[in-house]
């Protein structure tokens, strides 16, 4: 069985909603990838390659298996057999630790907004604080 190395930014990220396909995997490290920038897509962030080191998303680095990247492809809706139609493609990288993986996105990002901070796990945790505050805030005045 052979060993990949992923970088993760989005919902895969630890603690997140999908973290779970990769929950049993080994992270390996914490980090920027330069090169990237982030956009909000509603539910999820879309990363896109740019050739500028001013931009960088925040990842995860995890050691993962040919079965769970199949089940990362899925996930991404990407088709290496039909890569233009996919809805994320998985571009090689280098890490830390070896070549790897990103999922890049791979449609129009039309009015998607720009995240210039490129931290998916800090959006995600800042908007779920916003939700429990209006929510108490909402059950006092009830």
């Amino acid at each position: 069985m052979s060993t990949n190395i992923v970088a993760v930014y989005g919902t895969l990220r630890e603690g997140l909603d999908n973290h779970g396909l990769i929950a049993e995997c080994k992270r390996i490290g914490l980090g920027w990838l330069t090169g990237y920038r982030m956009h909000n897509l509603g539910d999820y962030p879309g990363s896109v390659y740019t050739h500028d080191d001013r931009f960088r998303i925040r990842v995860e680095w995890y050691k993962i298996s040919d079965d769970v990247l199949a089940s990362l492809d899925q996930l991404e809706g990407y088709d290496p057999k039909t890569p233009d139609n996919s809805l994320y493609i998985r571009k090689s990288v280098f890490s830390p630790y070896g070549r790897g993986w990103v999922y890049v996105y791979n449609q129009t990002l039309d009015k998607a907004p720009y995240m210039e901070a490129g931290d998916w796990k800090r959006h995600a945790q800042t908007i779920a604080k916003l939700q429990n505050t209006v929510k108490h805030q909402d059950a006092q005045l009830a």
